[in-house]
């Protein structure tokens, strides 16, 4: 029986099939419970791009889109581990959560695709050649990786600087503007007991953080001491949006006394 759905699923339309209704679940669930909050506009196009590739490519990836399709579909593995990575904890929490159904199902669908793009282009591919364009996306995220690391130590020796300076001097940058931001801003992991989170995700900020085991200078200072030094520093930013990441609490978000 299960060579049989195996065997069905491999086929180029059913495989389309199946990986179009898991996003769609996938991104039902996510727009109620908000695990990934509101991306950035650059990641939404990312996401945008290997989402439609990852439904399309099993009716793709034998016609001369195949090398792009192939490509692509190596980002799309990164994307997929990042957010399993993300999900944290509830990766091993799964199978209880799994007893409330398809929402507990929704934690695992990255972990499919992660599973799926390694076994269709790196152990089975159709097409061997395609692995290396596979391969090249995939070691050009790593590269890009690497430096987002090391671009956030930088940001870490700046907010340390800052703070010597008795925060009187910053380097402003795409960095520092990310971590100061942290709490209040941007979301940088899951809890789903954490009441209102910060509604917008940026994966860079995130992946820095993982890189340099979540080092932040400004640890333990107070949130609106945090908000107060953002606006010092970047008073053209936004700081308060129209949604919060927790929409069952996005009044709370909305009329908090921080933003008093």
């Amino acid at each position: 029986m299960i060579k049989k759905i195996y065997r069905f699923f491999s086929k180029p339309i059913p495989l389309m099939v199946l990986n179009g209704v898991l996003i769609a679940i996938a991104i039902f669930i996510n727009s109620i419970y908000q695990v990934f909050c509101n991306p950035t506009p650059w990641a939404n196009v990312v996401i945008a791009i290997c989402l439609i590739n990852t439904i399309l490519y099993p009716i793709l990836e034998k016609t001369k889109l195949a090398p792009l399709i192939s490509f692509i579909s190596g980002v799309s593995l990164c994307l997929f581990i990042y957010c399993v990575i993300f999900i944290g904890s509830w990766n091993f929490f799964g199978p209880f959560v799994l007893m409330i159904g398809i929402v507990g199902l929704t934690l695992y669908i990255p972990h499919f695709f992660v599973i799926q793009l390694i076994l269709r282009n790196i152990i089975r591919p159709k097409v061997k050649i395609l692995r290396y364009s596979f391969w090249a996306s995939i070691v050009i995220c790593i590269g890009i990786v690497i430096y987002i690391g090391q671009d956030y130590k930088k940001a870490v020796h700046s907010l340390e600087k800052c703070k010597t300076s008795n925060y009187q001097e910053l380097d402003r940058n795409f960095m520092t503007e990310k971590m100061l931001g942290m709490h209040f801003i941007y979301h940088t992991s899951f809890c789903p007991y954490d009441g209102w989170r910060p509604p917008i995700h940026e994966p860079i900020l995130v992946i820095g953080r993982w890189f340099n085991l979540c080092a932040d200078p400004l640890h333990g200072m107070d949130l609106k001491e945090r908000l107060e030094l953002y606006k010092k520093f970047f008073p053209d930013h936004q700081y308060k949006f129209d949604c919060s990441c927790g929409k069952l609490y996005r009044y709370t978000y909305l009329y908090d006394a921080l933003w008093k």
